[in-house]
């Protein structure tokens, strides 16, 4: 009874060599993209927050009849923006870079406070438009570092100062 020759061997576990690196490379890129979709929901998410915080803040302003309807606000027209805490209620200029959010991890919610540095910084930034004190531009954007490269999102939305 003959066996396999070298040749047919070395082709036979090349065969099977390409035969699964196909499912693996499959594998890989699905878990990447899993991984950037959870990402990007979560910026989004943590985007979207941000802006709602600002509206919030010119809403209370207005309805208090504070006489300045982005109080509390100041720090973010800065070109460095600002980084708002939802769960302090609190508004924070920003240096060259905002800082890490963290988790808590018994709420879930997003904060500067307690629990771990998360991969996610965000930063609000107040724009005049044009000559126009009663508009402003908000931009809340949301960046993180992945081993897939450097992502962001930013958000935009015109507020205005209701009468």
């Amino acid at each position: 009874m003959k066996g396999f020759s070298l040749l047919e061997t070395i082709v036979a576990i090349s065969i099977l060599t390409l035969a699964l690196l196909g499912p693996l490379a499959l594998a890989a890129f699905a878990l990447r993209s899993a991984s950037l979709s959870e990402n990007q929901v979560i910026a989004f998410n943590l985007a979207e927050e941000g802006m709602e915080f600002v509206i919030n803040k010119r809403d209370s302003n207005i309805f208090a009849g504070a006489g300045n309807w982005l109080e509390g606000l100041t720090n973010c027209q800065s070109a460095n923006g600002c980084f708002v805490d939802v769960t302090n209620n609190s508004v924070q200029r920003c240096s060259a870079n905002c800082p890490f959010l963290k988790r808590n991890s018994s709420s879930g919610l997003y904060n500067y406070a307690s629990g771990p540095d998360t991969i996610f910084r965000r930063r609000t930034v107040l724009e005049n438009v044009g000559s126009n004190q009663d508009e402003r531009k908000v931009k809340v954007s949301v960046s993180w570092a992945e081993r897939f490269g450097n992502r962001s999102f930013t958000l935009e939305h015109n507020i205005f100062k209701k009468r």
